[in-house]
């Protein structure tokens, strides 16, 4: 069992290209300057706090398309292509932001850099099931998630500094990290995309093809609402969780202070944490971590004193660190080779989709009634449970991984 390895071994064992895409993450989440600085660009333009608002939502509706298209591009023109098409678009069109003018032009700019900032998560995930062997994945995936906690962690901090000389700069340093991850995936990344013929429905002549294959997999689509509600869930640590802090008194800081916990956390427990979980039926593993996640919001709305609500954000971030790595390679169980982008695709545009319906939903519910947001969001967590106990792939047996066609995969790291 992978889990009976020491951490260093399974760490070391992971192909170079797993840690090619774990460094290239890392980058872009440090450098992921315009999500979270272009609000305060807009308004210090002259906008309204509506307009820039709306600017914000366009990058999501971005994103979302960002996936679909990018998980055909993955499987059709393969990984790195995907990835390097995503990095070159994201940097050019980021570059450009402070050179716009005008809320419309301004907006579509943006919804641009949505698409391509987006282009490249299913090429990822895709490659990393491509080149991991099946009992590492959890493991891979969780060090994925250290890189883009870390880099969420530190890169605002240097983009608070570089807006404090000029938001010109802020976007110039997003356009530079992401043209470098994209510099990277060329260089060093397997070329080639996965033949179709290795993948049973194609071989048959049964297989309907594209993203209607996805739509088609019953139990997939269980496990993508569950994916809908946990992010719905999980979002409200952004949405409502800041209100609530506002509402018992306290400060941004407490605020700011109870997020740190939750990337301190992270940080620290999920990696060793896999250890024990990969070795475990995956869905009850990500529907005990459902469950624990809406046990912990739902406490968060009864908790008044800063220790308590630090309390509650122990419960809802070990529940993060339980379901999240297992989710994010658990759409492997269900992918053929050749539709293996379209079913990270669809597993972004739900992640999408929960974060989208997450604030508007849950601020319109804490907006009515504070213990009844509280209380939906728990039980939004326990359906998501019940969804994914039900999302079994049941025995589609392992389809070998897609040979690179043009560059050789590089030895592991020593």
């Amino acid at each position: 069992m992978a889990g009976e390895d020491p951490l260093r071994r399974r760490l070391q064992d992971l192909p170079r290209s797993a840690w090619v895409i774990f460094s290239g993450m890392f980058l872009i989440k440090f450098g992921n300057f315009l999500n979270v600085f272009l609000v305060l660009f807009l308004v210090a333009r002259g906008f309204s706090a509506f307009q820039a608002g709306l600017a914000l939502g366009v990058v999501g509706v971005g994103a979302f398309i960002g996936n679909a298209v990018g998980g055909a591009v993955a499987d059709r023109f393969g990984r790195r292509t995907a990835i390097a098409v995503s990095m070159f678009g994201s940097s050019a069109a980021t570059a450009l932001v402070p050179l716009t003018d005008g809320l419309i032009a301004t907006t579509a700019l943006v919804g641009l850099v949505g698409v391509f900032a987006q282009l490249y998560r299913p090429a990822a995930g895709a490659l990393l099931v491509d080149v991991v062997p099946e009992k590492q994945r959890v493991t891979a995936f969780a060090v994925l998630r250290l890189a883009i906690n870390v880099g969420m962690a530190v890169g605002p901090l240097v983009g608070g500094l570089l807006s404090g000389a000029s938001y010109t700069y802020v976007f110039l340093g997003d356009a530079l990290f992401s043209f470098a991850f994209g510099v990277l995936a060329l260089s060093t990344l397997p070329g080639g995309r996965p033949p179709v013929e290795e993948a049973p429905a194609a071989r048959s002549g049964k297989g309907k093809g594209g993203y209607r294959e996805v739509l088609s997999d019953r139990p997939y689509l269980l496990f993508l609402g569950s994916m809908v509600a946990a992010t719905f869930v999980y979002g409200q640590s952004t949405a409502t969780l800041p209100l609530h802090v506002t509402d018992a008194g306290f400060d941004n800081k407490v605020y700011g202070l109870l997020l740190g916990l939750n990337a301190l956390l992270c940080v620290v427990v999920e990696l060793p944490l896999t250890k024990h979980t990969e070795r475990r039926n995956p869905r009850r593993v990500i529907a005990a971590g459902l469950t624990l996640l809406g046990i912990g919001m739902a406490l968060t709305g009864a908790m008044q004193a800063v220790w308590l609500l630090a309390l509650t954000v122990v419960v809802w971030t070990v529940a993060e660190t339980v379901y999240t790595p297992i989710a994010n390679a658990y759409p492997a169980e269900f992918s053929p080779a050749h539709l293996r982008g379209r079913y990270q695709g669809a597993e972004g545009i739900a992640h999408t989709l929960g974060g989208a319906l997450g604030p508007a939903v849950g601020g319109l519910l804490y907006s009515i009634s504070p213990p009844l947001h509280w209380t939906a969001c728990a039980a939004v967590a326990a359906l998501g449970a019940l969804l994914v106990l039900g999302a079994d792939p049941g025995h589609r047996g392992e389809v070998s991984a897609p040979k690179p066609a043009e560059t050789p995969e590089p030895a592991p790291a020593a």
